[in-house]
């Protein structure tokens, strides 16, 4: 028995010692495989090569290609917020049709440090001649990801534009050149994200898409920090016009024509007269219609409405011969499109809106937000002759009820939608008048439909 129970201390110290020593070799593999999973991790996270260092604006961690930046699409306009030095969140409109960042107006309750250097006059659509404004440099700019450095500003010094009550939130301003020199920026209006991509680390893939038959390639011309794509437009008259535009995704109409200063551009003889939005130096006027195509690179759009402002709108505002116009976003949000401003191009994909139908101010009430962020909704303007004007709707006109459903319920855009519908003949809205509800029957009927009876 002793024996026997000698051996088994023997093979009770053995065992516990081989145990010990798988542990010990166990330890050492899983340090190992940690080890090595550590640098296969770190591998996949290599620093990025490029130039990064050197740009003005950049996305923060070392090892990230693209930021996500998800955004509003509010009248057709992307907006997005961001913070500019020690502000508080900011919201601005992504615009390819602004040449530096530009501060319209801050809201009661916001404020942030800002430098000032001078002062500047300039010029924009409208017909109020040039404005002053402020110019400060040295600004820091942040987006989720992404910060910049020696940022110039300028502050308009009276809000021309009078963005918030027609968006019906509050906007603080125009996001533009800035981002688009220093980022490959994809725009994604089904998903409503913008994808900020490195232009080094993203200029393989670029190359990839360009050569994906589901993208078309489409070369642009840059001038004045803008830039300019050439398509052409099948006019009422069923001529065609060659123009070269300005790509103005900050701008909520679908294109612009300059018919005096553009030749060959035929006016539908279908047109309305009508105020056609604010621009930096005033409100615009002019005439809208229909085309009966645009062709860009392949893509056929159909009846998209022109816009013709009228001369004093935009006299100061353009060189002449630079351009005959500008696509705005109601014609751009009709793809996926990546701008690449150092390659000089853009890649578009047509999305589920390409086929809408193109809507204009059918009714003829322009409506505004007096009081941000409230669906507390006023008549701004009535165009002569119009549906609205011929039911008898006025000016600051409180509208309560569209079709006898309460407005409260409805965004600014989801309201114009709801009186501007080609789905129906007729809208019943009820407004305040003083003290007084009015019932008003608006009789709606698309008077740029085209003849296409003419040759």
């Amino acid at each position: 028995m002793l024996k026997i129970s000698a051996i088994s201390k023997y093979l009770f110290r053995h065992q516990v010692r081989q145990n010990f020593l798988n542990s010990v070799a166990l330890f050492i593999a899983v340090i190992f495989l940690v080890g090595c999973s550590s640098k296969l991790f770190q591998g996949n996270r290599e620093l990025l090569e490029g130039d990064r260092e050197n740009r003005d604006i950049r996305i923060v961690d070392p090892y990230k290609g693209t930021i996500s930046v998800p955004f509003e699409l509010i009248n057709n306009l992307i907006v997005i917020s961001l913070r500019i030095n020690d502000s508080e969140e900011l919201k601005f409109i992504l615009d390819t049709g602004a040449g530096r960042t530009i501060i319209t107006e801050l809201g009661s309750d916001q404020s942030f440090r800002i430098s000032y250097q001078g002062d500047v006059e300039l010029n924009g659509l409208g017909n109020s001649g040039s404005i002053s404004a402020l110019i400060s440099r040295g600004n820091e700019i942040f987006l989720d990801g992404i910060e910049g450095e020696n940022q110039t500003i300028v502050v308009l010094l009276e809000d021309t534009f009078n963005l918030s009550h027609f968006m019906g939130t509050q906007i603080n301003g125009l996001l533009g050149y800035d981002i688009f020199k220093n980022f490959i920026v994809e725009a994604d209006y089904e998903r409503k994200k913008i994808y900020l991509h490195d232009p080094d680390a993203f200029e393989e893939k670029y190359l990839e898409r360009k050569n994906d038959e589901s993208w078309t390639y489409v070369p642009l011309h840059s001038q004045d920090n803008k830039v300019y794509a050439d398509l052409t437009i099948t006019q009422s008259n069923n001529t065609k016009l060659d123009a070269r535009l300005l790509i103005d995704s900050g701008a909520s109409h679908t294109i612009f024509l300059y018919p005096e200063i553009s030749k060959n551009v035929v006016i539908p003889s279908n047109h309305i007269e009508t105020y056609l939005g604010s621009g930096l130096s005033g409100e615009i006027y002019g005439k809208i219609g229909k085309a009966r195509k645009v062709e860009l690179k392949g893509f056929e759009v159909k009846e998209p409405i022109l816009a013709f402002p009228d001369l004093e709108a935009v006299d100061l505002a353009i060189d002449r011969g630079s351009r005959n116009g500008s696509l705005g976003a109601d014609f751009l949000k009709r793809f996926d499109i990546i701008y690449n401003y150092r390659d000089e191009s853009m890649l578009i994909r047509r999305n589920r809106r390409f086929r809408e139908k193109f809507k204009y101010n059918i009714s003829g009430l322009e409506i505004i937000t007096p009081v941000l962020e409230l669906p507390f909704y006023v008549v701004s303007k009535v165009r002569p002759d119009s549906p609205a004007d011929k039911a008898g709707l006025q000016k600051d006109d409180i509208i309560i009820k569209v079709d006898y459903k309460n407005v409260y319920q409805y965004s600014l855009s989801e309201l114009l939608d709801k009186i501007n519908t080609f789905d129906k003949k007729n809208i019943i809205i009820n407004v305040k008048r003083n003290s007084t509800f009015i019932n008003f029957k608006l009789e709606l009927e698309d008077i740029l439909k085209l003849d296409y009876s003419v040759p």
